[in-house]
């Protein structure tokens, strides 16, 4: 067995090179945005600008992520990921009105080689983490994390605003006698014009896990 030393020594290596990878990535994500007016950035992403702190405000699973103008720094606490996509989608992002058409990952620029990875993870996630969860458990869960109901032929269909211009549509079907717990996430047809497919299937993947946090802690 593994001293617990050597244990504790290897998670923290492993968060100094996270921290290392997050600085590296974060810095020219920062200096990009750095091109952008502030109006213009509000008008291309739907989000608002406050003068008095000097954040913008990008709502997000159901918070408020302050970016700090003119260094584009975020002091809340996110996961590394989440905050890299918050920057990459403000400086993606270009206005296109968004269309009542939703697709799958797969079907994005680029999602033949990406898209149906994330896919199958996703839908793996679905097996393992619902298994024991009502339909009306999950509409509750989504529902808090900003989610508006529909009605289709899944148990349950939520869209969930990853950001303001990036909803994300989360389809369930809770387990019975025969089939266990599954599911799918769309994006709608212009995800393209505000994230990458490597940034969209993290942020679908991001909806998912959240979800599952949360009823968990219930």
């Amino acid at each position: 067995m593994e001293p617990f030393g050597s244990v504790t020594a290897g998670k923290s290596i492993k968060k100094e090179l996270q921290q290392k990878q997050l600085s590296a990535m974060l810095e020219p994500a920062q200096e990009r945005l750095k091109r952008y007016s502030v109006q213009e950035l509000c008008e291309k992403a739907a989000i608002t600008y406050e003068e008095k702190t000097g954040d913008f405000i990008v709502p997000s699973l159901n918070m408020q992520i302050r970016v700090h103008y003119p260094d584009f720094t975020i002091n809340q606490p996110l996961n590394m990921w989440h905050h890299l996509t918050i920057l990459q989608y403000m400086d993606t992002a270009d206005g296109s009105a968004l269309t009542d058409n939703w697709i799958s990952l797969a079907d994005m620029r680029g999602g033949l080689s990406r898209g149906f990875g994330f896919n199958k993870d996703i839908e793996t996630m679905f097996r393992r983490e619902f298994g024991n969860v009502s339909a009306g458990q999950f509409a509750q869960t989504c529902e808090k994390l900003g989610g508006r109901l529909q009605k289709n032929k899944a148990d349950v269909s939520a869209v969930i605003p990853y950001a303001p211009m990036f909803p994300i549509t989360v389809n369930f079907w809770e387990s019975d006698d025969e089939f266990p717990a599954s599911g799918k996430v769309l994006v709608n047809e212009m995800a393209e014009h505000y994230l990458t497919i490597e940034a969209a299937g993290g942020a679908c993947s991001a909806v998912v896990f959240e979800i599952s946090k949360m009823l968990k802690k219930q």
